[in-house]
């Protein structure tokens, strides 16, 4: 196996780790997978009042625990796996699905990620992803909407 594959491979297992983890709340062993200074990008806003660019792991994770609180975990299942030519980045679908314990309202999304890691950590992370289930599911108005930033 070339370094490349096998670099591949391990970025894979990264990333399954680390989105299990995020997707079960568990944001202790999600930041063991995540620099420090990592940062976040929304190309396409899920709130209008969502920021565009989040730096830093730890405000990344107090957003997601507001974003999170009013459910046990987005429970994600990756998708696919599409390698790139840098062996350190990686191409990602998958998918969330839960329950809002407030309203009973399912939620339920796509997502696709364009991340690079360094090591065993994630130090980019560029995620799409369709803001309409967002709107319906939390019964929010895209306009006025707020989020907890």
């Amino acid at each position: 196996m070339s370094h490349d594959t096998a670099r591949r491979a391990q970025v894979r297992v990264l990333f399954s780790a680390l989105i299990a983890a995020y997707g079960e709340k568990d944001f202790e062993t999600f930041a063991r997978y995540v620099h420090v200074d990592a940062v976040f990008d929304w190309p396409y806003l899920p709130l209008k009042v969502y920021p565009d660019r989040v730096r830093g792991r730890d405000r990344f994770i107090d957003i997601s625990r507001a974003g999170m609180e009013d459910c046990d975990g987005y429970h994600h299942t990756v998708d696919a796996f599409h390698d790139m030519a840098d062996p350190d980045q990686l191409i990602v679908e998958y998918h969330s699905n839960t329950v809002l314990r407030s309203t009973g309202r399912p939620y339920g999304n796509k997502y696709l990620g364009i991340l690079r890691f360094e090591g065993d950590q994630v130090v980019y992370w560029r995620e799409y992803v369709n803001p309409l289930p967002i709107i319906e599911a939390f019964g929010l108005d895209f306009e006025n909407a707020a989020v907890a930033a």
